[in-house]
């Protein structure tokens, strides 16, 4: 009896409430299930292999989480280049088994076998030119050939990499002063970058002609760039000044087919950048940074930007954290900078 009683009761509070809020204007809504939590965005991670001019190649295992917009790394170890020669370019192969690795001044180029990521090996070097080249810039194209820009000479260098055991020089081109980026674009067209210039320059591949220049900054040394996953944007890097002015290290997004600044990420000053690269999804930029003021130059770093919210969202410190967590004093002389250059990336 008391059961039903409070039954009875129930009901008649629930009925007399829905009809006090129906004449009020007030609604009552009952709950239905809890909304899903938004579910966890996978982490990039990879190996970043780096050209040095210490006399060895780096690699450094790297995660992004971009759930918490964080990111994390440790020195994975470095592999002694053969008569010890620095280098600034950095290119793997297309189906990401070898790294080419032309050399400063001797103008060696070394194939290095990267399948097994933290042990690679040197498998073959090849003489690719009788002079210094200080190849700065490199990129393999479309067409699997590998483009490699020279400081040295002032010109492109195309490279057949088909026998990644055997590359031989094929042709060279796109002449200017002081060449530090090349990238093969879509439709035809090349880019270059000049130091010395501070400019950019679009060929045409047929040709040969010159179709437009952009001087994206003031006077500033540009340095090495990667193109966006589309291929529509180029990263291209800069000191922000000249070599002996304050650095206000910089990326500047080029529209590939326009040849105009999109938009300018600032790193701020003291930052030297050198180099930069998308992850695949092109969420997230990593750029190869030598700190500066000189001559100390004591450290380079990566440095990671949200490209949503253009935010450096951290570091990981990559000369200083070597030497030190292997008590080396590193010998600064000249042409033996404590600096990375060029980043290549194995993805997992």
């Amino acid at each position: 009896m008391r059961k039903k009683m409070r039954n009875t009761l129930t009901v008649s509070l629930v009925t007399t409430m829905g009809c006090a809020m129906l004449a009020t204007g007030a609604f009552l809504f009952m709950p239905e299930k809890a909304p899903a939590a938004d579910p966890l965005k996978p982490l990039y991670k990879g190996t970043f292999y780096s050209a040095t001019r210490g006399g060895h190649m780096v690699f450094t295992d790297i995660t992004i989480d971009p759930n918490r917009d964080m990111v994390s790394g440790s020195i994975a170890g470095r592999l002694e280049i053969p008569n010890n020669e620095s280098a600034d370019a950095i290119q793997m192969s297309q189906d990401k088994k070898y790294i080419f690795y032309p050399t400063w001044d001797e103008s060696m180029l070394y194939t290095i076998d990267i399948q097994d990521r933290k042990n690679p090996k040197v498998l073959a070097e090849t003489k690719i030119f009788p002079e210094a080249t200080k190849h700065c810039g490199s990129q393999i194209g479309a067409d699997g050939k590998m483009y490699l820009s020279s400081m040295a000479l002032g010109d492109v260098h195309t490279v057949d990499v088909s026998d990644p055991l055997e590359p031989k020089l094929m042709d060279r081109g796109y002449k200017t002063t002081y060449l530090c980026n090349v990238q093969s674009l879509t439709g035809d067209r090349i880019l270059t970058t000049d130091m010395k210039d501070h400019k950019l320059y679009l060929y045409d591949t047929k040709t040969a002609k010159q179709l437009k220049e952009l001087k994206p900054g003031g006077d500033e040394f540009l340095h090495r760039g990667q193109l966006s996953p589309d291929g529509k944007t180029l990263y291209q890097s800069s000191t922000g000044s000249l070599g002996d002015g304050v650095h206000s290290g910089r990326i500047y997004e080029v529209d590939t087919d326009t040849l105009k600044v999109k938009d300018t990420i600032v790193v701020g000053a003291n930052y030297d950048m050198h180099d930069a690269i998308t992850t695949p999804d092109g969420k997230y930029l990593i750029a190869a940074a030598r700190r500066t003021p000189q001559p100390q130059f004591m450290d380079s770093e990566y440095v990671v930007v949200n490209l949503e919210t253009k935010k450096t969202i951290g570091t990981v410190s990559m000369c200083a954290g070597c030497h030190n967590a292997n008590k080396v004093v590193p010998e600064l002389a000249k042409g033996r900078e404590v600096f990375i250059c060029g980043i290549q990336v194995a993805w997992e």
